[in-house]
């Protein structure tokens, strides 16, 4: 009997625009160029039409926009769409992401002191160990 191969199932890419793609706008062009799977964008925004602006301005390549209108709207989009690696750059936003979602933190001034050399919690979303 002929054995087939494994479905090779595409990684679906999630990311967060403000903070995040904003920071490194040509890292994540290109990252998202060359992403094997789905691209979707997940962002707390209202504007629609000024959200695909700015993406198509900073040439990054995505399959679905999703504009969120509340904090923990996210997390339900993530698990919605099948993402399997998200990329934020506020804590907040990853409550609730499924356990078996890669996520990565995106660092900028508004969660890491540059001078101190240290990431910014709060008791909400960080633990001392």
């Amino acid at each position: 009997m002929k054995r087939h191969p494994p479905e090779i199932v595409k990684p679906t890419l999630g990311l967060d625009l403000d903070g995040t793609i904003t920071e490194a706008p040509k890292f994540f062009a290109a990252w998202t160029q060359s992403w094997p799977g789905r691209v979707i964008i997940i962002t707390y925004r209202n504007d629609r039409e000024k959200t695909i602006a700015d993406l198509d301005h900073h040439q990054i390549r995505y399959d679905e926009l999703v504009l969120v209108d509340r904090m923990d709207g996210k997390a339900a989009v993530i698990a919605e769409y099948g993402v399997t690696m998200y990329v934020d750059d506020q804590p907040e936003m990853l409550f609730n992401v499924p356990d078996h979602v890669s996520v990565m933190l995106f660092r900028n001034e508004g969660n890491f002191d540059f001078a101190d050399r240290r990431w910014m919690f709060s008791d909400r979303t960080g633990k001392q160990v």
